[in-house]
């Protein structure tokens, strides 16, 4: 008896101790182990998407385009004055449907000069002219205090000095590093805000860009290059061509109503008065009061003077996006706040009232043209890649020495005091130096942004919207540092997919350079028009060890992952050809992340870290070498399919430094049509877990 009772104990507990590893091991505490066995269950196969990627061939271009083989007739004493034979002007000649002043016969043959004569009733496209004049008396009627300073700094600073704060946080370290400087007399708040007749100092020049034998000397050097050396920059030749009137000489209509001349005596920093006369217009812009002396002053005494002073496009526009976009390839990490600050100087031209919306539009697109001309010759690239290199090195330092990762030591936040201010601490003087800053640290609001200024607002031709975008030859060569791990023809697909509508003005005749919206091609694939096939490798540093593509993502393509970096999605995805994971990690960091189609992980890591459960439309196959890794919260289900989930072996890892999990608590982690199969191990860290399987969900319940 008590041999047969110790034995039965023994057994007993022994049934126990299995039924415990069981559960521990297995993660299985459903009653029915039928419910996830996979006899009744196919594998799901792996998603084959479209098949192809996507090709984008370059547009058709008759000479004078492309700009990377003919961009340096615009250096040309006689062909930067033909529409003809300058690709600059050609991109630009979407001006002639809105305002055209200027003959046929002038625009192929101008001069330095400008023109004798304009055309009668020179207004096209009246709604589009009198839209972009409206935005500028707006602007110029409400600007604040502090917009008018930032404006007037960008007005008469050098160019590359000035867009040097799109570096936000690290800007003092760049200026200090790099020997960028500017030479100008900083005036009083007052003879900005209120002065008419005072006469700022002016400075812009490649010296003001820094000292190239500095310790960011190759960064100097690249931004120079890019600016002055490797491509021909200069807007005069397109100014010259197209004449277009200043937003101060102009009505509410457009029109340009000229009213006489007036004897101004303007005084300059050093106290020195000078009279200088100017045309006088019936006109609502305001212009800047501590800018009014810094016009074009009348070349004809009486008579009215419009020959040399073309606004379109911005020359300051121009060089200020043609500098970040140097900036931008350098230092990538900050490529967004870069573009942006670029166009905010862009802003800041008609926040003077010195320029109009169009004016700006053209600077833009000319200065895409002038900095993929200068990157897609050797000496470009390497110039570039030296500038990369010469400030990874020291800012992967700093980084290090902070205890964070480049990406965010480049957007860290900056506290109360370690920023500056556009007006001196007295209160009196206009503080004329860059300064760290978080101007440009909302992601969303930026994007918004650029996006508005691509356009203007300006009315869209509704018989024009959805044409297929074009990506003019050697666009892609400006996001090659910013996506390292994808190839150019991958990039042209970025372009491609992020491009804005077409119907708009000047932007459809450009050859694509007006549609480009680098913003969001730096955030990645509009569409998955094409299968994505990326392969980043966490060594390499950089964005192929870790990046994010923060666009709603469309299309029937494929995305497959592979190599060790780590690169997350962020927007409201409704691609729908599925998502195949072979190495790294690959994140949903929204509801709908990956789409519409299939999750299948044959290596490599599947995170989820979304507010609301991740939303599948397709099957979720889990093989043996795969880890799913859940950012536990609150949310009554983590990740959610209609169908297959198939687990074949694979690893649960439950991170729960989001959520304060009680005893015994049960968390849904996964709901599907069907469930088949079961996790090999499961980490939760500091948690101990047991794993419950149904027909339809895997349960977490914390012991």
């Amino acid at each position: 008896m008590n041999t047969e009772k110790n034995l039965n104990k023994r057994n007993g507990l022994y049934l126990a101790m299995v039924a415990a590893a069981t559960l521990m091991l297995s993660a299985c505490g459903d009653d029915n182990n039928d419910d996830n066995s996979t006899a009744d269950i196919s594998k799901p196969v792996m998603p084959a998407g479209l098949g192809f990627e996507q090709y984008v061939a370059a547009p058709d271009a008759a000479y004078p385009l492309p700009v990377i083989l003919y961009g340096k007739n615009n250096g040309h004493s006689t062909l930067k004055y033909s529409i003809h034979d300058n690709p600059y002007p050609h991109a630009l000649k979407g001006i002639n449907s809105i305002w055209k002043g200027t003959s046929d016969a002038y625009q192929s043959a101008a001069s330095g000069s400008g023109p004798d004569s304009y055309e009668a009733n020179p207004i096209k496209n009246a709604a589009v002219w009198a839209a972009n004049i409206a935005y500028v008396e707006k602007v110029t009627a409400e600007r604040s205090d502090e917009a008018a300073i930032r404006a007037y700094l960008d007005d008469r600073r050098g160019k590359s000095y000035s867009v040097v704060d799109g570096f936000g946080p690290l800007t003092e370290d760049y200026v200090a590093n790099s020997g960028t400087y500017y030479d100008i007399t900083e005036p009083t708040v007052a003879q900005v805000l209120e002065d008419s007749h005072y006469l700022g100092d002016s400075d812009d020049s490649w010296t003001f860009t820094g000292d190239e034998n500095s310790a960011f000397g190759a960064a100097v050097r690249f931004t120079n290059n890019v600016r002055y050396n490797m491509a021909a920059t200069s807007t005069s030749g397109s100014k010259y061509i197209f004449s277009t009137p200043r937003p101060w000489r102009m009505t509410s209509t457009g029109a340009v109503e000229y009213l006489g001349n007036d004897l101004r005596t303007c005084i300059n920093s050093s106290g020195a008065p000078a009279d200088i006369n100017f045309d006088i217009y019936n006109s609502d812009v305001s212009v800047i009061p501590g800018l009014v002396c810094a016009r074009r002053k009348s070349n004809s005494g009486d008579e009215q003077s419009l020959r040399k002073d073309g606004g379109y496009p911005s020359g300051h526009t121009n060089a200020g996006v043609v500098s970040s976009l140097s900036l931008a390839y350098a230092f990538p990490e900050r490529f967004a706040e870069h573009v942006v600050r670029g166009s905010e100087l862009g802003e800041n031209r008609i926040v003077a009232g010195m320029h109009s919306p169009v004016d700006v539009i053209g600077g833009r697109i000319m200065a895409l043209m002038s900095a993929a001309d200068a990157l897609n010759t050797t000496a470009g690239y390497e110039s570039g890649q030296a500038a990369y290199n010469q400030l990874h090195a020291f800012y992967e330092t700093k980084a290090a020495e902070a205890g964070m990762s480049l990406y965010d030591y480049a957007h860290r936040t900056l506290a109360e005091g370690e920023t500056g201010s556009v007006i001196e601490a007295d209160g009196v003087t206009v503080n004329a130096d860059v300064f760290n800053n978080n101007d440009y640290d909302d992601h969303a609001a930026i994007k918004a942004l650029y996006r508005f200024r691509m356009t203007y607002g300006l009315p869209q031709d509704s018989s024009q919207t959805g044409q297929p975008a074009v990506v003019p030859e050697g666009a892609e060569a400006l996001l090659k540092t910013r996506q390292p791990y994808l190839s150019d023809a991958q990039r042209r697909a970025v372009l491609f997919t992020t491009e804005v509508d077409s119907g708009y003005p000047i932007l459809d005749d450009s050859n694509g350079w007006g549609r480009i919206n680098l913003v969001d091609a730096a955030d990645g694939y509009g569409a998955f028009l094409g299968d994505v096939s990326v392969t980043m490798e966490a060594s390499d540093g950089g964005f192929s060890a870790r990046d994010w593509w923060r666009n709603d993502i469309s299309g029937a393509g494929k995305l497959s992952k592979a190599g060790s970096g780590h690169l997350t999605l962020t927007g409201n995805n409704s691609y729908s050809g599925g998502n195949v994971i072979n190495g790294g990690t690959l994140e949903a960091a929204s509801a709908s992340a990956f789409g519409q189609g299939d999750l299948f992980v044959n290596s490599g890591t599947a995170l989820v870290d979304a507010r609301g459960a991740l939303q599948l439309g397709g099957n979720i196959t889990l093989n043996g070498a795969a880890v799913l890794k859940l950012a536990m919260d609150a949310d009554s289900t983590q990740v959610a399919t209609a169908e297959t989930l198939f687990i074949d072996g694979a690893t649960l890892t439950l991170d729960f430094a989001g959520l304060t999990p009680q005893s015994g608590a049960a968390y849904t982690l996964l709901q599907a049509g069907k469930v088949a199969g079961e996790f090999s191990h499961v980490d939760a860290g500091d948690y101990e877990v047991m794993l419950e399987y149904t027909g339809t969900s895997v349960i977490a319940r914390l012991n």
